[in-house]
């Protein structure tokens, strides 16, 4: 088995793009307004999907 996407929730979808953009370089695969993918397969979702992994 292999991994192909790492999903993280976030309060601020557009901020954390910003983030993960200026800390590592990775740019929009696509954009979906409230889930962004990253290069790598790195996911954001918006908080207001779901409740993350410590709540």
């Amino acid at each position: 088995m292999r991994l192909k996407n790492v999903l993280i929730t976030v309060k601020n979808v557009d901020r954390a793009t910003r983030f993960y953009y200026d800390l590592f370089g990775l740019n929009v695969v696509l954009d979906q307004d409230d889930n962004v993918v990253l290069a790598v397969g790195l996911v954001l979702q918006d908080k207001k999907y779901g409740k993350g992994l410590w709540e």
